[in-house]
């Protein structure tokens, strides 16, 4: 494969980076492409982060416009902008904060009939409120065999996993689908503006270690108001995931 062809700035741009990877590992970055399923609280500060890693290729997925209530945790967004489509404005967002990157905005919810659009995603990222669709992507992350970060938060506890395809425990291993109406929302329970930040962070942070060490294995953090824990987790007898599954 040829040199990727950074510009003067970008090398300048990335070189605390280079320092800790090399050229090599700001070139992986670059030949990404992280497909992003969610704008919300955890993808605002997820999506600057990963712009600002130089990750070549994002894609972005969220059907919502900006409401009011939004302000206060989504800081991609600005007063003004109420009304207007979420990812529509996060990728005008990326695009300024760093030019050199290309970024694709999808203005509706992930579905299966998405599916195919992630065969050249390098990694995946699932921030929605959805947990149907944190499912959707496990299963889809088993089938095709991407790495994928999970992230969830309610307002004294949130979780990042990451899952590498069959070789680690998967999202059906921790969780049993409920009716989507029983899970606690924000706009319910409340929530710290600095929570979700914090949460998408961290999951940004574990997303592009993934990216430069591909040899990184899944695990699971769980985040609580006054502390932070990494688990061990094993798979499930008889999860989709595991050898035992059924047939």
């Amino acid at each position: 494969m040829s040199q990727y062809p950074f510009r003067k700035e970008e090398l300048e741009r990335y070189s605390r980076q280079i320092l800790l990877y090399g050229r090599a590992g700001q070139e992986r970055l670059a030949r990404a492409h992280v497909a992003v399923i969610g704008a919300g609280g955890l993808g605002s500060a997820f999506l600057p982060i990963l712009a600002a890693s130089g990750v070549g290729k994002i894609s972005i997925w969220d059907g919502d416009t900006v409401e009011r209530s939004n302000l206060g945790r989504q800081f991609l967004y600005l007063e003004n902008e109420v009304g207007l489509q979420k990812a529509e404005l996060a990728a005008q967002r990326l695009r300024a904060l760093n030019p050199h990157i290309h970024v694709i905005a999808h203005a509706e919810h992930f579905t299966a009939a998405q599916a195919e659009s992630l065969r050249d995603a390098t990694l995946v990222f699932e921030g929605s409120d959805s947990l149907n669709t944190k499912f959707l992507l496990n299963d889809l992350a088993l089938k095709q065999g991407f790495p994928l970060v999970i992230s969830a938060v309610g307002n004294a506890q949130g979780h990042t996993m990451l899952i590498c395809g069959q070789q680690t425990p998967c999202y059906r291993c921790l969780f049993e689908p409920i009716d989507e109406n029983e899970i606690p929302r924000c706009a319910t329970e409340g929530i710290l503006s600095a929570f979700p930040a914090f949460v998408g962070a961290q999951a940004a942070h574990v997303a592009v270690r993934k990216l430069l060490e591909p040899e990184l294995s899944g695990g699971l953090w769980i985040f609580e108001k006054s502390h932070c824990r990494s688990v061990s987790v094993k798979k499930r007898h008889g999860c989709i995931c595991s050898d035992d599954a059924p047939q």
